[in-house]
């Protein structure tokens, strides 16, 4: 097998960043897949074995096409891949008073993005028998989203899709699971203004008062499952849900018991 190319996408985003650095100094192989921006990665351009590509991930060509371009000029073969690309409900509304193209492209950008990279990536790590993949999901999974019922909506359907990619590569050593975090420590200003980070406070602020541990999800923490997920040692943990959320479902199970 040829030396084995790391993937992340979203490599820009906070959460992202953070995963590329640390990818990084794996001294690997690795490809960072960025929309516009990639001044949080800037620092690795020139770092040895690294790439970063700007990329549409809504569009399956572009995606192959950077994927390909990577593999043959950095000459290794898929192998790892991370993936964080996201886009919110920034609408921050009720479903019934949503805006159904808001809500639509939330919906189907998310899927489609989950998609595409899985759809490059997945041929390579079939041929070669060899593959570990991280998705990401969020604990919206388990609870909704107040005002955000499209992007809650959309991982819902990536750990699925997590799922149901397990049942059908888990015989070629190619395993799949997904992380799904509560509200990650972040700088919301660095993401949003006006009523939305408004809006986004609140919602961070209710968690942690909520949460058991009392602390939002730290990228580090992030980092140490990403490492677990993508260990070559692995043989059966694949099809997997790891949610991350500072104790809060076991809260809402007791609640849950003490209703019955």
């Amino acid at each position: 097998m040829k030396n084995k190319l790391n993937i992340l996408s979203g490599a820009n985003g906070q959460v992202g960043s953070f995963l590329a650095h640390q990818l990084a100094k794996k001294n690997e192989p690795l490809l960072l897949l960025y929309h516009n921006s990639f001044h949080r990665i800037e620092d690795l351009a020139n770092q040895d074995k690294v790439m970063l590509i700007s990329c549409d991930l809504k569009k399956l060509d572009d995606v192959s096409k950077a994927i390909h371009y990577a593999s043959e000029n950095l000459d290794a073969i898929p192998a790892y891949l991370i993936h964080t690309a996201a886009i919110r409900s920034y609408d921050a509304m009720p479903l019934a008073q949503s805006d159904p193209e808001i809500f639509k492209e939330v919906l189907s950008t998310n899927l489609e993005m989950a998609y595409n990279m899985l759809r490059v990536c997945l041929p390579f790590m079939l041929k070669e028998r060899f593959g570990r993949i991280v998705m990401f999901g969020s604990n919206v999974i388990q609870t909704g989203l107040y005002r955000g019922s499209a992007y809650a909506a959309a991982k819902a359907a990536i750990i699925n899709l997590v799922q149901s990619v397990a049942l059908e590569t888990a015989s070629s050593n190619v395993l799949i699971n997904a992380i799904s975090p509560a509200p990650i420590e972040t700088v919301l200003e660095e993401e949003y203004t006006g009523d939305y980070l408004a809006f986004r406070k609140r919602y961070f602020e209710e968690f942690r008062q909520m949460s058991l541990t009392g602390k939002l999800v730290s990228k580090e923490e992030i980092w140490l499952i990403c490492e677990l997920l993508l260990n070559e040692k692995l043989e059966n943990l694949t099809g997997k849900n790891i949610i991350i959320d500072s104790g809060f479902s076991s809260i809402q199970k007791i609640k849950g018991n003490e209703i019955q």
